[in-house]
Order: structure tokens, then C-alpha cells, then sequence
């Protein structure tokens, strides 16, 4: 998955995006709707999976983007959405919008340093700006795009026994492959049925597994969305945006990651533009950081952060150990490295504070100016390769490299792990062509026939002991911090 991950990121650079994805979006400018004002939506990966608490916005910021495109002047019966289509006025909703409010559109072009921009304003009554906007395929998939057949009372329900079977569409066996692997069972077959009835027509999925078949009809809410949504994928025009709901919705938490590792395929693939809202962690642990956004709503007004999500704050603040400070560190090698620095320097402070392991440095930054905005005292520890800004209570381990190089190449570290379990650090590494510091321990634990939690903690302990004087000024900014 995270090769995939690499691919589209290098597609999606700004000088390849518009030969890979066309017109995408780049950046959405939202002020005045639903009492977020000002705020940039800036999209830096082709899948952007945004989360927040209920109520916060998401689904206010995928109903503006998928109203970003013109309808295709090919097509005959797509119809496009307007902004007037979810933001209705009415006596229970009498001002969702203000006077003045605006979106503000930057698409791709040829040309990576010229995007394209396009105001959509409210002259009077109407809205403006439409014609401007380039054309493309745009697919919103909400809670009512897809409801389960027995529960709208479709025409394959009600029509019964006088339905008449039209044509049939196959789907490809790939494409089932991708379906069943989501779900989590084989499929030997997966088509749609074409229906008439009384002059109105529709069309029913029809699974076959286990020697027999069923329809929608007969399908669980989950099943039945992922089939639509698959199928959607698959058949719209390339370069596509689609808009997805909470696609966790009645997914098993092993459905859910499958699904997201589909999104990366998908993408990379078919070059569509993804934009989800999710309270799914495994959703978003699935994706990369740079696909993150977490929209914040408070009485100052409504916020996006970048590289974070809201189960990383949530996790945080509903922990239910109440710490004078919250550190918060790149990865689970930087929260082992610092609690047992800690605990060998100044052990009592380790009762004091909770360290959080959170993605990469710009993740690590935004948790850190959350955390703060919410009350809470917060600190960052980042790898020393990074560097330190204290000014933004941003502090780093010693050194100059991450800190699994500095430990794993500590000449000490080496010559205990050679005597303790035979380990040519530098030539297994070179021999498995590990590149990735964040594998070294995983890799050395394999060779020694051992837990990866065991290397790493004999390495960090005899690594601390060797630079024992060099940590004295982090500990002594996070006693400050903790007193502050």
C-alpha cells in the first residue's frame, strides 16, 4: 500500500498533476457558508479524507467542491449539482449562508505555476461564475445515493411478479475481485439487471456466491453501498471527482481498510480525485498523512489542520489519563526513545506526562497547535534531523539524524547487539537493502529470531547510557513545560 502511496504522490507533484489528473482541484476557498469563513481546503494528495467532529463541516466542504465543474458537453444525461441544491432556505434555515458569501475554485491547467481560478459569488438572488468553470465528471455519493432497495421500496420490490428483465450489464472479474476482497468474501459472479416495469425503468445488483444468487434486495446496507460505489468508480470517465459520505457506514473494520487500500488502486489507476468525510480510523490510518485534514469548530469559528486527524486529537483528550503535559513525537521508536530517556533522567516526571506518537514533523507541529487551542498544555519532541523551534514549543532529540540512525549506527549499540545476538548491524541492513530507518528494528528483531519491542528497547537503553549527558537540556524544557 505504500508503494501505491509513493506512485500517486509522484503523479500527483505539481508539475505532473494535470498530465496525470487533469483539471483537478488544487485548493478550495470557502467564506460564508454554514458559519465557515475564510478557510483554504488545500488538496495535496489525490485522495483527501477529511475529519472532524459532528457538526464541524465536512459535508459542507464536499458539497462545495462537487459543484466545481460544469456538466461534460458530451454527455447527455449527466446532470451537475448547484450550490443552491444543499443549501436550501427556509423558515427552519432561514440563513445559511451570508450576504456576502463566496468560493473561490483553483484548478489544475497545463501550466503548474498558472492555476486557474474561479469565483462563484451570489449576485441577488442567483449565483455567478458557473460558466467559467472547467468540465468534468463529478459523482457525490451521500446516505441517500445509496439506499438499500427493500427499504425505498425500488421497483424491483414492488413491481413483483410483473418485472420485466432488460439488459443485462457484466461487470469485469477484476473489478469482482476488488468487491469480494473489500467484503470479504468470494463472489463467483457480480452483475446489474436491468428492469422494466409500467414504463419505468431501474437496475438491481445481482451477486452469485456459494451456489446461488441473490439481489440487492437481499443485501445488508454495506454489501450494497460497496457494490454501487465500486461500480461507480470503475465505470465513471477517467479523472472523475467523486465525493464520499462516512464510506465506513455498516463496514467491518477489516472491510474499511480494504476499502481504502481499493481508493489508492483506484486512484492510481483511473487518476480520479477522492475527496471522504470518515470518523474511521482505519480509513484514515490506511492513507497517507498528506491526505489528512481535520476541520475544527469552535465559538472563534471553523479551522481546517493539515497531516491530522480528529481520532488522533480524540484519542488524546478522551485517554482518561489526565497529564499535566501532552508530548507529542513522530513515531512509536521517538515514544520509547523519550519515555525511557525520561524515565532513566528524571523518572517522576514520566507520572506528569503522556507521549503520543503521531505521524510525520508537520503532523506532529499541527497536534501540537490543536492541543494548545484546546486548553490543553502541549509540547512536540521531533527528530533531531528536523530541528527545534521553541518559540513554537517545538523541541528535538539530540543529534542530527532520526533516531533510529542514531541509535542503530552508535558504534556501543552495534558491538552489544553483535556480543548479545550476533547481529552484523551495517551488513544486514545492506544485505536486506533496508533503506527505510523505520524498519531497522524489524529487521535486526527477525535476524535475532526476537520481538522488534525487544531490539529496540536493549538498543535505546545502552544508546542512552553512552550520550547520557546530551539529553539534559530536553528534559529540562519538558520540566519547564510541565511547570509552566
Amino acid at each position: 500500500m505504500a508503494d501505491i502511496a509513493k506512485k500517486l504522490q509522484s503523479k500527483y507533484v505539481e508539475k505532473n498533476r494535470y498530465a496525470n489528473f487533469g483539471p483537478c482541484l488544487r485548493k478550495v476557498h470557502i467564506d460564508g457558508f454554514r458559519g465557515i469563513n475564510s478557510i483554504d481546503l488545500e488538496l495535496d494528495f489525490p485522495i483527501t479524507v477529511v475529519s472532524g467532529l459532528n457538526g464541524a463541516g465536512k459535508s459542507t466542504v464536499g458539497q462545495l467542491a462537487i459543484c466545481a465543474y460544469k456538466k461534460p458537453s458530451t454527455s447527455v444525461e449527466y446532470k451537475r449539482l448547484y450550490i443552491k441544491d444543499f443549501f436550501p432556505i427556509s423558515p427552519a434555515d432561514p440563513k445559511p449562508i451570508s450576504d456576502g458569501a463566496k468560493v473561490i475554485y483553483f484548478y489544475e491547467t497545463d501550466d503548474h505555476r498558472k492555476p486557474q481560478e474561479v469565483t462563484i459569488s451570489r449576485a441577488n438572488s442567483a449565483w455567478s461564475g458557473y460558466k467559467r468553470q472547467p468540465e468534468r465528471h463529478c459523482y457525490y455519493v451521500g446516505f441517500t445515493v445509496y439506499i438499500p432497495k427493500v427499504e425505498r421500496r425500488d421497483l424491483s420490490v414492488y413491481g413483483g411478479a410483473n418485472l420485466h428483465f432488460t439488459e443485462k450489464r457484466y461487470i469485469d472479474s477484476e473489478v469482482i475481485e476488488k468487491m469480494a476482497r473489500i467484503i470479504g468474501h468470494k463472489y463467483d459472479d457480480v452483475t446489474f439487471q436491468g428492469l422494466s416495469h409500467r414504463g419505468k425503468e431501474s437496475e438491481v445488483g445481482i451477486a452469485s456466491r456459494l451456489g446461488y444468487s441473490y439481489s440487492e434486495n437481499n443485501m445488508g446496507f454495506g454489501e450494497g453501498r460497496v457494490l454501487y460505489t465500486v461500480d461507480k468508480l470503475e465505470n465513471a470517465p477517467e479523472q472523475s471527482l467523486f465525493i464520499l459520505e462516512e464510506p465506513e457506514t455498516s463496514l467491518h473494520e477489516s472491510a474499511q481498510h480494504e476499502f481504502a487500500k481499493y481508493l489508492l488502486d483506484v486512484c492510481n489507476r483511473r487518476h480520479h480525485q477522492i475527496i471522504l468525510s470518515t470518523h474511521s480510523s482505519v480509513i484514515i490510518n490506511a492513507l497517507p498523512s498528506e491526505s489528512r485534514k481535520l476541520i475544527l469548530r469552535d465559538e472563534n469559528g471553523v479551522d481546517i489542520r493539515n497531516k491530522i486527524s480528529s481520532n488522533q486529537v480524540r484519542s488524546i483528550l478522551s485517554s482518561g489519563h489526565v497529564r499535566q503535559l501532552d508530548v507529542c513525537v513522530e513515531d512509536i521508536f521517538a515514544k520509547v526513545l523519550l519515555t525511557e530517556i525520561i524515565r532513566i533522567k528524571k523518572k517522576e516526571l514520566l507520572k506528569a506526562v503522556a507521549i503520543h506518537d503521531i505521524g510525520d514533523k508537520d503532523a506532529v507541529r499541527e497536534a501540537v497547535r490543536v492541543l494548545n487551542k484546546t486548553g490543553k498544555k502541549a509540547i512536540a519532541v521531533r527528530d533531531a534531523d528536523v530541528g527545534s523551534a521553541p518559540q513554537e514549543a517545538l523541541y528535538s532529540f539530540p543529534g542530527e539524524l532520526p533516531p533510529e540512525k542514531e541509535v542503530f549506527q552508535h558504534l556501543k549499540v552495534k558491538d552489544l547487539l553483535k556480543q548479545k545476538y550476533g547481529l552484523d548491524v551495517d551488513w544486514i541492513l545492506q544485505r536486506d537493502q533496508v533503506t527505510d530507518h523505520h524498519k531497522y528494528a524489524m529487521c535486526l528483531a527477525k535476524e535475532a529470531e526476537t520481538e522488534e519491542s525487544v531490539i529496540r528497547t536493549v538498543a535505546i537503553e545502552q544508546y542512552i547510557k553512552e550520550i547520557d549527558g546530551e539529553f539534559d537540556d530536553l528534559i529540562a524544557a519538558i520540566e519547564a513545560a510541565v511547570n509552566a
